[in-house]
């Protein structure tokens, strides 16, 4: 079931593979803030299989599909028209007829956004004001990265990413042995698989909500799942657990249907009480209790949210996102931006950011924001010797000659014109000088010489699809996990009850 989606009001939503929640909270993902006959988690759609499900949440004004009240699960068929406290209608469009490539998991038009203003021009003569690029990015990127790197740059990124799309030879093939469909993953759970033709194999990677928890590369290709690492999956729903094999190029073969499991985490309280008879103390056994639910996002909202920042980037769903290290590194990171009033602060170095990032070195509209949200969380106050919303040295910058455009501005000035200026001519020799046009590697590479980050590529697989297994060093992981953890909050500020922030892309894109 290719595109499939819900309709409602002015927008649409993607479903993917995940759990979708409705209702008025903000933290849903569709929410009705402002209509006050949906409950605050109403209903949850989810797939099961290749099917979508709906069901009610006890919510206080119910839930109706083609007018006849919800009750219990009910299996979604084109046209369905959902209807939610007798008020907020959804329209289930099974895609059936679409066209194309598969679209993003969900998608929400952002709302308007008026230009911000003319910017003082570098040589202090007038410009008009930049008009921000649309999301998904500034297009390919052709021209030559300015500065002193001097390296030949390819016409395009056609031949940057052909590492993602390599055709596999390799006819390996996988399926799940135990456990069986249904069961109850409530101990450590052997997971035994049976590989055919498996010479061309580097590995092969356990999936649970098209996340990889585990990878065997050893025949008789097995793991154990121990429930008690899963905790936030202890919900009372089957969860898919599937299998993607990998190539020994790298290549990611996904692997037939997944089988629905459930885990269970709950533990047998004890309490101490006294025996009748003399005073000893003995165990008495009180019943199973579990664990409080994470008031953080889980690992499968941490993993839709990743493939969301992904999503702003052209070709930026090619990569992998999904390993559960990089998604709990994530999970540990997220704290640290999930501070109020990073939208504010953005704000005031917007119109500077997008004339330098987008119109001057036509870079990725997300790209000046997000590394800035990473390094600095737009203070531009100076840290040592790093200076600006970027964290670059002045010795670095004018040594490499990315100051060439700021004539008497430096980078520390509070305007923060050359800063951006700098930045955005360094991070285009980066990303197309080094990279290919890749963004991403661009991005981690950031405060490496020229030098330093070519001979940092070299030591990368020739296909970095997987980022995580791609990039091994400690600290390129730490700057990847920024990226996200920093472009996570900054695009979801809801979600981490930062009432006062916008997303970000709000300062950047098109008025729609």
């Amino acid at each position: 079931m290719p595109n499939v989606k819900l309709k409602f009001s002015d927008r649409e939503f993607y479903l993917g593979s995940g759990i979708v929640t409705i209702g008025r909270g903000p933290d849903n993902s569709i929410s009705f803030e402002k209509d006050d006959n949906v409950s605050r988690y109403h209903a949850e759609i989810e797939k099961k299989g290749e099917e979508y499900c709906i069901v009610d949440l006890n919510s206080s004004n119910g839930t109706t599909v083609n007018g006849q009240p919800l009750a219990g699960e009910h299996y979604l068929s084109d046209g369905d028209v959902i209807l939610l406290g007798g008020s907020a209608e959804l329209v289930f469009d099974a895609g059936s007829s679409s066209q194309g490539s598969d679209p993003p998991v969900s998608s929400t038009p952002a709302p308007p956004v008026e230009p911000s203003g003319a910017l003082e021009d570098r040589s202090s003569s007038e410009i008009t004001p930049v008009e921000p690029a649309a999301p998904g990015g500034s297009g390919p990127m052709m021209a030559v990265a300015a500065g002193a790197f001097g390296l030949a740059v390819l016409v395009g990124v056609g031949a940057g990413v052909y590492y993602f799309s390599s055709p596999s030879s390799c006819g390996a093939t996988a399926s799940i042995i135990s456990p069986v469909p249904g069961e109850l993953i409530e101990k450590p759970t052997e997971v035994r698989l049976d590989v055919a033709d498996e010479g061309c194999l580097d590995r092969v990677l356990i999936m649970v909500d098209d996340i990889e928890v585990a990878s065997a590369d050893i025949d008789p290709y097995s793991v154990t799942l121990d429930p008690a690492e899963f905790a936030d999956l202890a919900d009372g729903r089957d969860h898919p657990l599937s299998l993607v094999l990998v190539d020994r190029e790298g290549n990611r073969l996904a692997q037939g249907d997944s089988v629905p499991v459930a885990f269970e985490t709950r533990a047998v309280a004890r309490k101490r009480t006294e025996r009748e008879s003399g005073g000893d103390e003995e165990d008495v056994e009180t019943g199973p209790v579990r664990p409080a639910k994470p008031t953080g996002p889980t690992m499968i909202e941490v993993n839709e949210m990743a493939k969301g920042v992904l999503r702003q980037f052209p070709d930026g769903e090619r990569f992998v996102v999904s390993n559960r290290q990089f998604l709990q590194e994530i999970q540990r990171m997220i704290p640290q931006y999930a501070e109020e009033g990073y939208f504010e602060r953005a704000s005031n170095y917007r119109d500077a950011i997008n004339v330098a990032f987008v119109r001057e070195q036509n870079l990725d509209a997300p790209l000046g924001y997000m590394l800035a949200m990473s390094r600095s969380k737009f203070d531009p106050a100076a840290k040592g010797q790093e200076l600006g919303l970027w964290r670059m040295t002045e010795a670095f910058a004018t040594e490499h000659k990315y100051t060439g455009q700021c004539g008497t501005r430096t980078i520390g000035d509070s305007d923060q014109i050359c800063a951006a200026s700098a930045a955005a001519i360094y991070l285009k020799a980066l990303v197309l000088g080094v990279f290919d046009g890749d963004a991403i590697y661009g991005a981690v590479a950031f405060g490496k010489t020229p030098d330093q980050a070519i001979a940092w590529k070299e030591t990368l697989p020739k296909n970095r699809a997987d980022l995580w297994n791609s990039i091994s060093t400690p600290a390129e992981r730490e700057q990847l996990v920024r990226l996200f953890a920093a472009g996570i909050v900054a695009e979801n500020p809801q979600r981490f009850n930062l009432n006062r922030d916008k997303p970000l892309s709000e300062l950047y894109r098109l008025t729609l």
